[in-house]
């Protein structure tokens, strides 16, 4: 009965931890779109300031596709932020954004350079979003989703790319090797807090127990 309790008082604290998770790691989602899109106009425009010069590398093709990608994704956060201001929050949801992340960050990947991109470190941060919500289960999915696409991107780059996009074995084994104890560490950091809130909530109902 204890244990059911217990159960029960988790699932309603990590409901509204949940919530709050969704929300700031929305927030981060569309500061990050807007970061990694300024870093793309640079790219395209070219920069000059001072020292500070960056010259134009993208072509208008692939600067119109990453563009038309950057607002889908942005869309995805408007939609989330839309539902959250309605107390709009089915248990779903946090599957079906970090689902729609990792599909348009690899897309972005396969339109870029494949496994060779930096964005490739973007597989790391969705995986830390996914721990805002305060779900074990939403990490395992999201590392794994993050594993699948770096793969996806490794298929993509041997049979299908158009110009050179492989990396060596050593890089693709130390890249999933680190997907998966990201994914192992911040499920344990879940762990960790879910007993921490056990603990303090028994000390809480019992002190003259807890100081004994």
């Amino acid at each position: 009965m204890a244990s059911a309790s217990s159960d029960r008082e988790w699932f309603i604290v990590g409901r509204w931890q949940q919530y709050e998770g969704e929300l700031r790691a929305n927030v981060l989602r569309l500061a990050g779109i807007g970061a990694f899109y300024l870093i793309e106009l640079v790219n395209y425009f070219g920069l000059r300031l001072g020292p500070l010069e960056m010259p134009a590398v993208v072509s208008r093709e692939f600067h119109l596709t990453v563009t038309a990608l950057a607002v889908a994704w942005a869309l995805v956060g408007l939609t989330v932020l839309l539902c959250l201001s309605h107390r709009i929050f089915p248990a779903g949801m946090k599957f079906a954004s970090s689902g729609c992340d990792l599909v348009l960050l690899t897309a972005v990947l396969v339109v870029a350079d494949g496994p060779k991109s930096p964005l490739v470190v973007g597989y790391f941060l969705l995986i830390a979003l996914a721990t805002l919500r305060f779900d074990l289960r939403l990490v395992q999915v999201t590392t794994l989703g993050a594993m699948a696409g770096y793969l996806f991107l490794l298929g993509y780059a041997k049979w299908f790319a158009d110009r050179d996009l492989r990396v060596p074995r050593y890089h693709q084994a130390i890249m999933l090797v680190a997907l998966a104890l990201t994914g192992i560490v911040l499920g344990q950091v879940i762990r960790r807090v879910r007993r921490l809130a056990e603990e303090y909530a028994a000390e809480t109902a019992n002190p003259k127990e807890a100081q004994a």
